[in-house]
């Protein structure tokens, strides 16, 4: 099982990263939800929980227009990664249309599929 460095685990995905953020703040929606496992699991930390990619799609589309037209930035990110998996943990700011400033921090956990990983397990929780 191959181990990554956390500087080969960011080239791996941190441009696939930035292409499903980008889609995120641009709200393509069918995009998005090609990003994420067919198994996959998205959960808001002490809230909810969804499974599989297109309910996932289908609650970060919902979550969007309760906040309004959003463009999202992420700091402190770090990357890892294991055999079939790839991890990045970050804190995120979103200055959303309708909610204002919206912080805080995920974990995406990304299983390799073919030729490329897809989100398996994302997590995260809101500060403000």
């Amino acid at each position: 099982m191959a181990s990554y460095t956390a500087e080969q685990a960011e080239a791996l995905l941190k441009p696939q990263f930035d292409k499903y953020a980008k889609f995120i703040d641009d709200e393509v929606w069918a995009e998005v939800e090609g990003y994420y496992h067919p198994n996959g699991v998205l959960v808001h930390k002490d809230k909810e929980a969804v499974y599989g990619n297109k309910d996932i799609s289908s609650y970060i589309a919902k979550f969007a227009e309760g906040t309004g037209k959003s463009v999202g930035t992420t700091t402190n990110a770090k990357y890892e990664g294991t055999g079939d998996f790839l991890i990045i943990t970050a804190d995120f700011s979103s200055e959303t249309e309708k909610a204002g400033t919206v912080k805080g921090k995920f974990v995406q956990i990304w299983k390799k599929e073919g030729d490329r990983h897809l989100i398996f397990h994302d997590e995260f929780e809101i500060s403000s």
